[in-house]
C-alpha cells in the first residue's frame, strides 16, 4: 500500500472515532414512522447499489465491496486492498392530518455519516471485510394543541410534545471463499448495539395551578446475528455472464436496559413520579433474500433482488392512542448500470459508470391493519480516478413513503413523506505487496 493510500486510510480511521460525537448532536433520521417499534429499517448498501435501486444480493464487482451478499467479497484482485466510505444528505417534506383535523405539512433536512468498510484478501481466493452501518433509526419531533373543548373548558389551553432520537447501527465482519471458480461462499457476523430515546411532554400554558408533565424512556439494545450468503456466476458467451445470488440472515433477540421516568415540573421545582429500570427483549426475525444479474464485462449489467422478512408476532413497545402493529417486510429492487469505454484515454466521459433503479418496499410497520409503503426511482455515477478502481460515486434516491390503502392525506395516521436524498461515496481500491521492478 503506498504513502497516499496509507494517509487516506488513517484519516477515514479518525474520522469514524469521531462518529459517536457526530451522532449525538443530530438526528440520524427523520420520520414520524420511527415513532414505532425500534423504528425504521434502513436499506443495506453503499451509493453504488443505492444508485441501482438498491440491487446487490447477484452484484460480483472487482472494483467494489457489497454490502448486501458476504459471498460477493470474494470478487477481487487478489492483493487488493479496499476502503469505502459514504455520506449521505436528505431532503424531506412531510403531509398529513394535523390535530384539529386539516391538512398541514412540514419539511427537515439532514446530513449524517452513513457507512465505513474496509475488505482485504486472505488467501488466494478467499477475504475479509470488517465495517459499520445503521440497522434502524428513529427520529422526530411534533407539536399538537388539544381542541376539545370540555378539556380546554376545564384545562385551558393544551400543548403536546412527542420526540425520539437514536437507532441501532450494525458492526459486522465477514469471510468468504471461491469454489470451483464459479460458486462462492460467504458469512458475516454482525452485532447490533445502539441507542433509542423517546420523550413526551403535556405543558398547561394558561392555568397556573397545573403543572407540565413528562415522560422519556431510553432503551440500550445490543444483539448478535449472523448472514450467510452464496453466488454462483455462470459465463454465457460473448463477454457475458450470469450471476444468482442469496443470503439468509440469522433471527436474533436483541437484549438491553430500559428506562423509564416521568417528572412534573412547575415554576422553580421538579418533581420526579416514576423512576423505573427493569430489561427488555426484543425480536428481530430472519430474513431472506435472492437475486441475479447479467452483466457484460466492462459494459453494462442488469440486475433484480427480492427480499422478505416476516415480522408478524413481534412484539414492541405500546404507543397508546395508535392502532401499531407488525407484518412481513418486503422489498422488490431492479436496477442497470452502463460504463460507454472503461479505458478510453481521451474522453473521459466514457470512462464513468452510469446508474439507476427502482424499488418497492412494504415495511414491517402497519397502522389500523393499513402497511407503510416506499416506493422510489434512483440513479447516479461513478468518477474513476487515480487507477481506474479507485472512484468517487454519486447517488439520487427520489421516494415516496405513506400508508397503503388510505382514503386521503386526513385519514388518521396517515402521513404522505416524500424525499430527495443524496449519498457520495469514496471507493479506495490498491493493491498489496507489489514488487516493482527496474531495468
Amino acid at each position: 500500500m503506498n504513502l497516499k493510500m496509507k494517509k487516506l486510510f488513517i484519516s477515514l480511521a479518525v474520522l469514524v472515532m469521531s462518529l459517536p460525537a457526530v451522532a449525538q448532536e443530530a438526528y440520524s433520521a427523520y420520520s414520524p414512522y420511527s415513532l414505532f417499534g425500534i423504528g425504521q429499517i434502513e436499506s443495506v448498501g453503499d451509493q453504488n447499489t443505492a444508485a441501482m435501486g438498491g440491487i446487490g444480493i447477484g452484484v460480483r464487482d472487482p472494483g467494489l465491496i457489497n454490502l448486501l451478499n458476504p459471498a460477493a467479497v470474494t470478487a477481487r484482485e487478489a492483493d487488493a486492498f479496499m476502503v469505502d466510505f459514504g455520506v449521505k444528505q436528505s431532503n424531506l417534506v412531510f403531509a398529513g392530518a394535523g390535530s384539529d383535523g386539516q391538512l398541514a405539512k412540514s419539511a427537515k433536512n439532514l446530513f449524517n455519516i452513513d457507512h465505513v468498510v474496509a475488505s482485504f484478501p486472505i488467501y488466494k481466493h478467499s477475504a475479509f471485510k470488517v465495517g459499520i452501518m445503521p440497522y434502524s433509526n428513529s427520529g422526530y419531533a411534533f407539536t399538537f394543541h388539544e381542541y376539545k373543548d370540555e378539556v380546554l373548558a376545564t384545562l385551558g389551553d393544551v400543548q403536546y410534545f412527542r420526540s425520539g432520537q437514536g437507532g441501532i447501527n450494525q458492526l459486522f465482519a465477514g469471510a468468504g471463499v471461491t469454489l470451483f471458480d464459479r460458486l462462492s461462499l460467504g458469512a458475516d457476523g454482525i452485532f447490533y448495539i445502539g441507542t433509542i430515546k423517546r420523550n413526551t411532554s403535556t405543558d398547561f400554558n394558561t392555568n397556573e395551578y397545573q403543572r407540565t408533565a413528562s415522560r422519556s424512556w431510553t432503551v440500550v439494545p445490543r444483539g448478535f446475528s449472523a448472514k450467510l450468503g452464496l453466488q454462483y456466476e455462470q459465463p454465457i458467451g460473448d463477454g457475458m455472464s450470469l450471476t444468482l445470488g442469496a443470503t439468509y440472515k440469522l433471527g436474533s433477540k436483541l437484549k438491553g436496559d430500559y428506562t423509564d421516568i416521568a417528572y412534573a415540573s412547575g415554576g422553580n421545582y421538579s418533581d420526579t413520579t416514576l423512576n423505573n429500570s427493569y430489561s427488555v427483549e426484543y425480536k428481530i426475525p430472519r430474513e431472506i433474500a435472492v437475486g441475479f444479474t447479467l452483466r457484460k464485462t466492462d459494459s453494462w449489467m442488469f440486475g433484480f433482488d427480492y427480499t422478505r422478512q416476516d415480522w408478524t408476532g413481534c412484539v414492541f413497545d405500546p404507543t397508546p392512542g395508535v392502532n401499531f402493529s407488525t407484518g412481513a417486510a418486503q422489498s422488490f429492487n431492479a436496477g442497470f448500470e452502463f460504463i460507454p469505454n472503461r479505458y478510453d484515454v481521451r474522453y473521459y466521459l466514457r470512462t464513468v459508470t452510469y446508474r439507476l433503479g427502482a424499488y418497492h418496499k412494504t415495511q414491517y410497520i402497519m397502522i389500523d391493519g393499513k402497511q407503510v409503503t416506499t416506493n422510489g426511482i434512483t440513479l447516479g455515477f461513478a468518477l474513476p480516478v487515480y487507477n481506474r478502481r479507485t472512484s468517487v460515486s454519486f447517488a439520487v434516491d427520489l421516494g415516496q413513503t405513506s400508508l397503503a390503502g388510505a382514503a386521503s392525506l386526513t385519514t388518521p395516521g396517515n402521513v404522505r413523506e416524500r424525499y430527495v436524498k443524496f449519498s457520495m461515496g469514496l471507493n479506495l481500491y490498491d493493491l498489496w505487496f507489489q514488487k516493482v521492478l527496474y531495468n
